[in-house]
């Protein structure tokens, strides 16, 4: 914020993100961003706060019942009109991959379930990966949210074949998680490698910002594979 401040850059720094978000912290978020004309968005955070930013980016750059852009059947799962508003995105825990994905997932409490907003424009348009940010992180965060990446790395690897699904009828209809592809398959394969060489070290030694830092690409390039193809069961439970 020191930083922005120098620069004479107007901001509102807004921090009630709830761990795992859910439909009611996210109506919170954004609230608070329709109140005010925003140029742009920065989280800098977790999945919790990237997913909140883009929710709040969304609703604030095109109003809508909270139904609506939700996916089905839950939601009315209508897509965005168009492109939002910029967003940087700044992880700081080596799990996610919140930062390469146009996903926004909260838990909907009503009904007891999770679910979420997917469309490609939800995507940040910068994501700043800085190992720096991993200083500080608990060995216990870095051991929960590598297994979400080891998770995302294994679920998009193996998930139904983009060519054993549907193809809609119109390209605007295709859905964020198309399967598992040729592409998605590089990165997510890449991902399992560099948790399995990785996470144990960065876990039981504070000062190994090597392993700390592999494990944040790690998790970036999981973002990447799942963020194509898709997770499945694990994820759904």
């Amino acid at each position: 914020m020191d930083s922005i401040k120098a620069y004479k850059i107007d901001s509102f720094l807004y921090t009630d993100v709830r761990v795992e978000p859910t439909d009611k912290s996210f109506k919170d978020a954004i609230r608070c961003a329709q109140e005010d004309k925003f140029d742009g968005f920065v989280a800098v955070g977790g999945g919790s706060t990237i997913d909140t930013a883009k929710a709040s980016n969304l609703y604030s750059t095109y109003k809508a019942s909270f139904l609506t852009y939700v996916n089905a059947p839950l939601g009315e799962g209508k897509g965005v009109p168009g492109p939002l508003k910029p967003l940087i995105a700044i992880p700081t825990t080596t799990g996610t991959g919140s930062e390469t994905t146009g996903v926004s997932i909260f838990d909907y409490l009503e009904i007891k379930a999770k679910t979420g907003i997917a469309h490609r424009f939800l995507r940040p348009n910068v994501g700043l990966v800085d190992p720096d940010s991993t200083k500080t992180l608990p060995s216990m965060v870095i051991a929960c949210s590598g297994l979400d990446v080891l998770c995302h790395g294994l679920e998009s690897y193996t998930a139904l074949p983009y060519q054993k699904r549907e193809a809609p009828e119109e390209p605007d209809a295709r859905p964020s998680y198309q399967g598992s592809n040729p592409i998605s398959d590089v990165w997510s394969a890449r991902a399992l490698q560099m948790v399995g060489e990785n996470i144990v070290d960065a876990v039981n030694e504070d000062e190994n910002m090597e392993a700390k830092a592999n494990m944040l690409l790690a998790a970036t390039y999981a973002g990447v594979g799942f963020g194509n193809a898709g997770c499945h069961l694990p994820h759904g439970m």
